[in-house]
């Protein structure tokens, strides 16, 4: 093998089991933020676990599905600028009639640099679509005023 597909085998190699240990990764950060307490995201919630918390709260009919990975919050622009930035991690919440999405959660947890931060953990953006109006949640306590 000439030197040069040598070094090509090598950084394919490198690329790969970095992907899979940052996908690994942004598992981690979700499973950690489900295992949080509705309080962590709003002070003013109970004590209570989020998963518990949002399915007791989330009206029927719809279900609650996390997402498998952690996401930029949306702030990523697929720019060099990104690099510099501390881009923040969000844990994301889809709130489902059957298969059509009808809401979602961006629950921010920490960000790229600092990683996760339990505390200074909030809705980062959120809205559900019931009965014809979409409601925008500025706090996780907004879900609250959907009947």
């Amino acid at each position: 093998m000439t030197h040069s597909r040598y070094v090509f085998v090598l950084l394919v190699g490198v690329a790969f089991f970095s992907l899979s240990s940052g996908a690994h990764a942004d598992d981690e950060y979700v499973k950690k933020a489900k295992s949080w307490r509705a309080q962590d995201f709003d002070r003013t919630l109970p004590d209570q676990p989020i998963e518990g918390w949002l399915r007791s709260n989330i009206p029927a009919p719809y279900a609650v599905v996390w997402g498998e990975h952690i996401t930029d919050c949306g702030e990523g622009t697929g720019t060099a600028v990104d690099k510099e930035r501390d881009m923040p991690l969000c844990a994301e919440v889809e709130l489902k009639d059957g298969p059509r999405v009808r809401g979602y959660l961006a629950l921010f947890v920490g960000t790229q640099k600092r990683g996760l931060l339990k505390d200074g953990s909030e809705l980062y953006f959120g809205y559900l679509e019931h009965r014809g109006t979409k409601n925008y949640f500025k706090r996780l306590r907004d879900v609250l005023k959907i009947k």
